[in-house]
C-alpha cells in the first residue's frame, strides 16, 4: 500500500531542514515502508525570508528534474507533491504551492491584526479593555510587521497561527489524507513561528473534530524534530539569541505536560547544540535572513528517515529520542556518524557530489571528445542519442540541473564553514577526483573521471537510459548513478578508513 507523509516545516528553521532533507532525496536517499509521496508544507508568515525562498526555489527545481526523468530510481527517486496538486487545484506544483498561506498578515501590523485600535480605552463602560492588551503584549510587539514573522515572540505567533484550520491549504491537506497516510513536523523551541507553531498544529491534528477527514487524522502517525538553540546572533536587539535557553526551558516544560504526557505524538526527536556555536549573521527577518547551512539541520533530515522507518514500531506512549555523534569532534566526516547513519548517507552524498563536481570539472575536458557527449544515432535513425553540446547548452539543463547542483555544492559548503563543521570531502580536481571521501587518499587506481567516462561509453547503448523528447534528463541521471555507483564499488573509495 502506497503511503504520503506530510512534512510541514515551521518557521525559519523549518524550511533549512526540509532543505537538507530535499538534498539527501536529490542524492538517493529514500523513505521505507512504501512512504512514495512526500508533501512538503511550509508554515511562515514571513514570505520574503530568504531560508523560505531559497528552500522554495531548491523544491521547485527538484520537481522540475525529476519531472524530466523516466521512472528515477536513484537520483531524486521519492516523489514530491503540492497540496494543490494532490487536490487536482494546479496543473503544476509551482514554488509557491509549498508554503500554507495565512491570511491577514501581509502588510499588518500586529496590532492591526487584533484590532487593537479599535478597544476601548476606558475599560469601566467597556465590554473589551486596550489596557488588558497592553499587559500581553509590548509597545513593540502591537507595531510589529507580520510580514517578517514574529520576531521571537511565541505569544504573537499563539494568536496569529490559531487561523491555521481556515486556511484553503489546511482544508486541502486534510481532505487528501487518506489511511496510512503519516505527518511529520519540524519546529524550533527557541523563537516564534516555531515554539508557537508546532502545539498549535498539534492540537487541531488530534483533537479539531471539525476539520474533513478528522478521524484518519487524529489516529495517524506524528512526528516531530524539536530544535533547540544551535545557533547564536552577532547582534542583539529585537531578537536577542541571550534568551534563546530561558525560552526553550519554558517551551520544553510546556512541551512535557501537554504533548509528551498526553502522548500527542508518536516520536519525538531532540536535537541542539551547546558550546562548539556559530554566530550567525542578525536579521530580523525578509530577504537578509538568509542563514548558512547546518549540520544539525542535516542531522534533522535524518530523524524524517528514522521515523518512517520505525513507524510500525511505535507504541501508545510517545518515544523521546536524541541525536549525536560518536566522536566529539569539530570538524565531522562520515567516520564521525553512527554507522547506521554513515550506511545510510555516505554513499549517495559521495555519489551526488562527484556527479556535480563532474559537471563541474570535467565536463569541459570531456564533452565532444568522449564517446559519450558525441551525438550518433544508434541502431536507427530514430535512436539518437542525446547528451551532446546542445544538450548541455539546453535552457533545461542550465536552469534545472547546473541550478540545483549549485544549490548542492553550496549546501555542502555552508556546512563545512559552520560550527561544528561538516567536512566529510577533500577538494579535488578532475585528475584526482576519486581522493573525495576524506580517509581514501590512498585509493588505489585511476583517481581521475576517466573511470566515469568509459563506464559512460558502455552505459549508453542501453535503451532505458535513451532519453525521450519530453524527459530529456533520463539519461543524465541514470547514467551518471549507475557509472558512479561501478566507480565506487570498483574502487572500494568509502571502505578505505
Amino acid at each position: 500500500m502506497s503511503r504520503k507523509l506530510y512534512l510541514f516545516g515551521i518557521g525559519g528553521t523549518g524550511s533549512r531542514v526540509l532543505k537538507s532533507f530535499i538534498m539527501l532525496l536529490a542524492a538517493g536517499c529514500k523513505l521505507s515502508n512504501n512512504f512514495d509521496v512526500v508533501i512538503p508544507i511550509i508554515i511562515d508568515p514571513d514570505t520574503s525570508n530568504g531560508d523560505l525562498n531559497r528552500t522554495k526555489d531548491i523544491l521547485g527545481k527538484y520537481q522540475e528534474i525529476r519531472e524530466q526523468v523516466n521512472n528515477p530510481d536513484d537520483f531524486f527517486a521519492q516523489d514530491l507533491r503540492t497540496i494543490s496538486e494532490l487536490s487536482n487545484q494546479s496543473t503544476g506544483g509551482g514554488t509557491d504551492h509549498f508554503q500554507m498561506n495565512l491570511n491577514n498578515v501581509a502588510q499588518a501590523t500586529f496590532g492591526e491584526y487584533i484590532g487593537f485600535n479599535s478597544l476601548d480605552e476606558n475599560f469601566k463602560n467597556a465590554s473589551d479593555d486596550k489596557s488588558f492588551a497592553r499587559l500581553l503584549y509590548s509597545e513593540s510587539n502591537l507595531k510589529s510587521n507580520l510580514n517578517v514573522g514574529f520576531k521571537g515572540n511565541p505569544n504573537m505567533g499563539a494568536i496569529v497561527l490559531n487561523q491555521l484550520t481556515d486556511s484553503d491549504d489546511f482544508k486541502r491537506f486534510a481532505q487528501t489524507f487518506n489511511d496510512g497516510d503519516s505527518i511529520f513536523i519540524v519546529n524550533s523551541i527557541f523563537g516564534g513561528t516555531g515554539a508557537s507553531g508546532f502545539p498549535l498544529l498539534l492540537k487541531n491534528l488530534r483533537g479539531n473534530l471539525d476539520i474533513p477527514n478528522a478521524a484518519k487524522i487524529k489516529d495517524a502517525n506524528i512526528g516531530a524534530i524539536t530544535y533547540l538553540p544551535y545557533f547564536e546572533l552577532n547582534k542583539k536587539d529585537e531578537i536577542n539569541s541571550d534568551s534563546f535557553d530561558d525560552k526553550a526551558k519554558i517551551a520544553i516544560d510546556y512541551y512535557n505536560r501537554t504533548i509528551i504526557k498526553h502522548k500527542k505524538v508518536d516520536t519525538i526527536y531532540f536535537i541542539g547544540n551547546r558550546g562548539n556555536t556559530e554566530h550567525m549573521e542578525y536579521a530580523v527577518g525578509g530577504k537578509d535572513q538568509k542563514n548558512r547551512a547546518h549540520f544539525l539541520e542535516m542531522a534533522g533530515a535524518l530523524a524524517v528517515f528514522d521515523f518512517c522507518e520505525n513507524i510500525n514500531n511505535t507504541s501508545h506512549n510517545t518515544v523521546v529520542k536524541e541525536f549525536g555523534i560518536e566522536n566529539d569532534t569539530n570538524s565531522i566526516s562520515f567516520s564521525d556518524l553512527s554507522l547506521d547513519n554513515k550506511k545510510f548517507m555516505a554513499k549517495p552524498l559521495t555519489k551526488y557530489k562527484l556527479f556535480a563536481e563532474y559537471l563541474n570539472l570535467g565536463l569541459s575536458k570531456s564533452l565532444e571528445v568522449s564517446v559519450w557527449t558525441v551525438s550518433k544515432f544508434l541502431g536507427s535513425k530514430s535512436e539518437k542519442f542525446s547528451m551532446d553540446a546542445q544538450y548541455f547548452s539546453s535552457d533545461e539543463y542550465k536552469l534545472q540541473i547546473e541550478a540545483f547542483n549549485k544549490y548542492f555544492l553550496e549546501w555542502l559548503e555552508e556546512m563545512k564553514e559552520n560550527k561544528p563543521s561538516f567536512d566529510p570531502f577533500n577538494k579535488i580536481t578532475s585528475d584526482d577526483a576519486f581522493k573525495l571521501v576524506k580517509g581514501s587518499e590512498n585509493v588505489k587506481g585511476d583517481k581521475s573521471f576517466k573511470e566515469v567516462d568509459i563506464m559512460n561509453a558502455k552505459l549508453r547503448k542501453k535503451i532505458e537510459y535513451r532519453s525521450s523528447s519530453d524527459q530529456r534528463h533520463t539519461t543524465l541521471i541514470k547514467m551518471f548513478a549507475e557509472s558512479l555507483d561501478h566507480a565506487l564499488n570498483k574502487l572500494n573509495l568509502l571502505n578505505q578508513d
